[in-house]
């Protein structure tokens, strides 16, 4: 009895139209996307330094900005403390 063949994810080392679409509907249902503009040229040095660092773009972001909420949320305590 001969094994049915399923259809290949890749093709030549690229993405079938089918799994394109799926991982966009994938994306959309699990991520939300934030845009962020930087002056020309500075991308490729935020990408060195990411790099250098074993990060992603991506994981670099999330990092400062959870770093600085958890630095802000901090601070707004010591001031509450103060001011009891």
């Amino acid at each position: 009895m001969e094994k049915e063949k399923k259809e290949p994810r890749y093709i030549r080392g690229k993405y079938t139209q089918a799994q394109k679409e799926a991982t966009k509907r994938y994306l959309a249902k699990a991520y939300d996307e934030i845009k962020i503009r930087v002056p020309k040229g500075e991308k490729a040095f935020l990408q060195d330094f990411a790099a250098r660092h074993n990060s992603s773009l991506n994981g670099l972001f999330t990092e400062a900005v959870y770093k600085l909420i958890g630095e802000v949320e901090y601070q707004e305590a010591i001031n509450k403390e103060n001011e009891q």
